[in-house]
């Protein structure tokens, strides 16, 4: 039947009542929803074209920056891992050089792993001020942390400001009036190993804990550590929730354009939030209602507090600030002592030769102190080959790059996320021969030499330019001042099982997000004299 027979007969017959009309009418349907499909899939065709140009004209006219193939519409989203992710940038190190593009559902990543070329994009003039912003992070920045977080916020006055706030307890002139402090929580350390050296997994993470948080809440932690055990659990979940690939909101941003119902993540990031702010907001706020009792109570939250008009900041910003500082200061310390505890067990070598140089300078009747700090060279360079053997953080924080730029002939575009991967400037073999072996005497300086102000002064372990760690003072003394006393009380040894063999401390066994430190392992601290042991307890029951 014609098209016009078949209208004629719709018109002038009941509806549908005609077997032909019927079949003339499905027949039509089919069609119609063949050309329907015929046009979605043109459609999806020219999208797929379109994506594939916008890629390939995107790449700049200048050289390609070296780096893996890639997905022409996922880029290498599927072949980053979210598990030991230096690892995996090592291995393109070796395979690509040491500026490597990765790209994540369309933004570009560069991976460094030259110091030099960290050192030019993070720290030098112009350089420095382009690179120095963070990417916009939808889950951990917006929704977890209110935009008020310092590690997330990108470079501008919110990041000055907080900045200034944290140098008025950073800064070195201040930490060095720390002292007294450090040496009561690093005697607490020694009186603790003493009582129960196989629980030194708790003892050695509570040292940089309970001077952290008497330094920034004026008073010390509670004997069961529930306020450590907590801040513990908000890092872990920060350090998983601002790894590359955690959330695919941050990857593919129009997701947060959905509604909640159908973004179960949003009302997550959320609740982590009230969890910070209960924790965070109550620390700080019982600050503030001593302050009303003690006009004079020294703490850096009291400081902000009294200087809060003048700096500027709002409430919510001192408890995310005193929050980082403690949460940060804990985190990383704890992770680099563990890192020595390791090391010892599988180096005792480097611990004899450090005894012996301590041994030199103070005797089993007198606590070592910072007076002698020029006197024990070997130690400083054993504390220096510990932050470079094992990094706590492999990865440096993602820098974000503002506007386009050239470097060395390439055209990195804005919005790039520039990434220093201190693993492998630590294992550089040009560098550091035979990288993956112990041996502080790399860091020995000939005769003449002065010693670094710094212990992280020749490695890279805090960072480049504006974003390099600005508790780094107080990091590196709070940590001498643990190993040496630990290292004059006692020898780290491996502990033994049932028929007295040594037990396996296996260093591959660790975190393996941003940040890295060993799971719990089989160490134990054995005191090297009685005379030791006995000056330790002299010394705690007087303080």
């Amino acid at each position: 039947m014609s098209d016009s027979l078949w209208m004629a007969c719709y018109i002038t017959k009941p509806l549908m009542t005609c077997p032909t009309c019927i079949s003339h009418f499905l027949s039509s349907s089919v069609h119609v929803q063949q050309r329907e499909m015929d046009i979605k899939l043109l459609a999806a065709a020219a999208f797929l074209v379109g994506v594939i140009v916008v890629y390939w004209f995107s790449r700049g006219s200048g050289p390609r920056i070296p780096g893996p193939p890639a997905h022409p519409l996922v880029g290498h989203t599927f072949q980053v891992p979210t598990i030991k992710t230096w690892k995996y940038y090592e291995d393109l190190w070796h395979k690509h050089g040491p500026i490597v593009k990765l790209t994540l559902a369309g933004d570009d990543i560069l991976v460094l792993s030259d110091p030099a070329d960290a050192q030019e994009l993070a720290s030098l003039g112009r350089r420095s001020r382009i690179y120095s912003s963070r990417r916009p992070l939808i889950y951990a920045g917006k929704y977890q942390s209110n935009h008020m977080r310092f590690t997330l916020l990108p470079y501008g006055e919110v990041f000055k400001r907080q900045l200034g706030a944290f140098h008025t307890m950073l800064e070195p002139r201040i930490v060095g009036t720390y002292e007294e402090l450090q040496y009561q929580s690093s005697l607490r350390l020694l009186a603790d190993l003493a009582d129960t050296p196989d629980n030194f997994f708790r003892h050695v993470p509570r040292f940089p804990a309970s001077l952290i948080f008497l330094l920034t809440f004026g008073k010390h932690l509670d004997e069961e550590g529930s306020d450590l055990v907590e801040v513990q659990k908000v890092l872990a979940d920060f350090v998983y929730d601002i790894n590359p690939g955690a959330h695919l909101v941050d990857t593919f941003p129009k997701l947060d354009l959905l509604p909640d119902f159908l973004s179960p993540w949003r009302a997550e990031a959320r609740r982590k939030r009230d969890r910070e702010m209960k924790l965070y907001g109550g620390l700080a706020m019982d600050v503030k209602a001593r302050m009303e009792k003690d006009p004079e109570l020294e703490c850096f939250t009291a400081r902000l507090f009294e200087q809060q008009k003048q700096l500027g900041i709002s409430d919510e910003e001192i408890f995310y600030i005193t929050g980082t500082a403690f949460a940060s200061g804990t985190g990383t310390s704890a992770a680099t002592l563990l890192w020595f505890v390791m090391a010892m067990t599988h180096f005792p070598g480097p611990m004899h030769k450090a005894q012996e140089e301590i041994d030199t300078v103070f005797n089993s009747y007198t606590l070592p102190d910072f007076s002698r700090v020029k006197d024990l060279p070997y130690v400083f360079a054993l504390i220096q080959e510990v932050i470079r053997w094992a990094p706590v953080v492999p990865l440096s924080f993602p820098h974000y790059l503002d506007v386009d730029d050239e470097y060395k002939g390439y055209t990195i575009k804005k919005g790039t996320t520039v990434i220093s991967s201190l693993w492998n400037m630590h294992h550089n073999e040009e560098e550091f021969p035979n990288s993956y072996d112990f041996q502080p005497e790399r860091f020995m300086k000939k005769p003449g030499q002065e010693l670094p102000s710094l212990l992280g002064e020749d490695n890279y372990g805090f960072g480049f330019g504006r974003r390099e760690c600005p508790g780094q003072h107080l990091a590196v003394k709070s940590v001498w001042i643990a190993v040496v006393r630990m290292l004059w009380a006692y020898d780290i040894v491996p502990r033994k099982d049932a028929n007295g063999v040594p037990m396996k401390c296996d260093e591959q066994d660790c975190t393996e997000g941003l940040t890295s430190r060993p799971n719990p392992f089989p160490a134990t601290f054995v005191p090297r004299s009685a005379a030791h042991i006995e000056t330790i307890q002299l010394a705690d029951r007087r303080a």
